[in-house]
């Protein structure tokens, strides 16, 4: 099988990735071990990121895609890119629809294979897996913002605090009036006597309308949350 190697290292260092000739050297040892042709070899030295930002690597899929190599071959799968997900975009976008075929060695995962096959599936797995927690720290990003403001969904920042230049920054004068209505709270007024209170301070809510209850309520409830 004619094949295209693909060497990479980041720009960042060597501490955690193998030497472009050592990919090299056993890319080689490889192909002649099993007796595939090595045809081309490209390699980039840059971090990780998305694989259509390497030049070299989009060379090796051009080439291949040109007829010149039946697959490409890697030493390590995150040469190709940090997540398994990034991989299985480039596999199911690029190599088989023109049926060619995926070599990573230190897998022993050759996609022209059964066995490379399964690995493959398996691969499909962990993507998903990735896709999932991806998506709960995500959600659970939101929820953490959400508990001071609605503004992680596009909403104006709640009471107390206030949006600068897209962050959510603590509005120091709204937080005075919440320490007044903390301490009219506890010294047992009600909601209403509050609200009364700061409407006739000629103090605004952040609407800029008057206060009422319900308004008061609200602050309360984010002072002293009921136990769910």
């Amino acid at each position: 099988m004619k094949l295209i190697g693909y060497v990479r290292v980041s720009s960042e260092g060597q501490a955690d990735n193998t030497s472009l000739e050592d990919q090299e050297l056993k890319i080689q040892a490889y192909c002649t071990a099993l007796n595939h042709e090595l045809v081309g070899l490209y390699k980039d030295v840059q971090s990780g990121g998305k694989s259509d930002n390497r030049k070299g690597l989009q060379t090796a899929i051009a080439d291949m895609l040109d007829g010149k190599a039946d697959g490409l071959i890697v030493l390590k799968l995150d040469r190709l890119g940090r997540r398994a997900s990034d991989v299985l975009t480039l596999i199911d976008k690029e190599l088989q629809p023109n049926n060619k075929a995926l070599i990573v060695i230190d897998m022993n995962m050759d996609t022209s294979t059964p066995t490379g096959k399964l690995v493959l599936t398996m691969l499909a797995g962990v993507a998903e897996f990735e896709k999932s927690q991806i998506n709960e720290r995500t959600k659970n990003g939101k929820k953490a913002r959400a508990k001071t403001s609605d503004y992680a969904n596009g909403g104006q920042p709640k009471f107390g605090h206030k949006a600068d230049n897209k962050n959510l920054v603590v509005d120091d004068k709204e937080q005075q009036i919440i320490d007044v209505i903390r301490r009219h709270h506890k010294s047992g007024k009600s909601q209403r006597q509050i609200a009364e209170y700061l409407n006739k301070q000629g103090i605004l809510s952040k609407q800029g309308k008057q206060w009422s209850s319900t308004t008061v309520g609200r602050i309360l409830d984010r002072l002293y949350p009921k136990a769910a």
